[in-house]
């Protein structure tokens, strides 16, 4: 499977624009949704291209011989479910440790109660109900794990031949992608910046006026959440990359 020759004028013309001069200092922060609220993504990479690359791939995409191999309806579904069962193990995976916290709390507040005491008897009580709970917590996060693993097991060799043929096609089709990116960067005369977000999820540089596309990616449970968004750096000093403005992408 071999691409047809690209032309290096038309993918330039396509991906550039010339950015401008001086530098303004721009910050991203990467965030992910968590169960109570936006996450920061520590350790992000966040990278700066003075050129849509996605417009590189587009063309490039184009110029396949054969067409990318695609998720099918059926194994998206499966996937779908996966995540929902993944996060169901997690929910009751919190619930049990709270619970588990709860007990072990109550454990040695009676160790230093009067075992005659109404209040002993009103928080052995306490405890022996909250001791099923988390009994019970246990066994339900138990059962969704296994389902939520036997499930990825039943798609696994079917995940693993789609993996080898997309792989396969990306590497015929995009094996001249550097080559492109750097012939658009020399005739821009400019580079593409790239710095890594901290611990706070945030990331500082100072860019250039002009068009820049922000690119950065975050793993999911069936892909990664991915960003490829034009700015000016002389029109905005702060820049938010979130579930709202990135691109859930199925990797498998």
């Amino acid at each position: 499977m071999r691409v047809q020759r690209f032309s290096p004028a038309l993918l330039i013309g396509a991906a550039m624009t010339l950015a401008g001069c001086g530098g303004s200092p721009i910050t991203v922060e990467v965030v992910a949704d968590g169960p109570n609220g936006p996450v920061p993504q520590a350790n992000t990479e966040v990278r700066f291209f003075p050129f849509d690359r996605d417009s590189v791939f587009d063309v490039l995409d184009s110029q396949a011989s054969m067409p990318k191999p695609q998720v099918s309806e059926d194994m998206l579904a499966t996937f779908a479910e996966i995540a929902d069962l993944q996060e169901q193990w997690r929910t009751k995976e919190r619930e049990w440790s709270e619970g588990r916290d709860q007990l072990q709390s109550l454990s040695e507040e009676l160790q230093g109660l009067d075992r005659r005491s109404r209040d002993y008897m009103q928080k052995y009580e306490q405890f022996g109900n909250l001791e099923q709970q988390v009994n019970r917590l246990d066994a339900e996060k138990v059962a969704l794990f296994e389902q939520f693993t036997g499930l990825q097991e039943s798609v696994a060799a079917r995940v693993d031949s789609f993996r080898i043929a997309r792989d396969s096609w990306e590497e015929s089709t995009y094996a001249d992608y550097f080559d492109i990116e750097s012939e658009i960067l020399r005739a821009q005369k400019s580079e593409v910046l790239a710095d890594t977000t901290g611990a706070e999820g945030t990331v500082t540089l100072s860019v250039p006026s002009g068009d820049w596309w922000v690119v950065s990616r975050i793993p999911t449970a069936r892909g990664e959440l991915y960003w490829n968004l034009r700015i000016d750096p002389a029109d905005i000093d702060t820049l938010r990359l979130s579930v709202e403005n990135g691109e859930d992408r199925v990797r498998l």
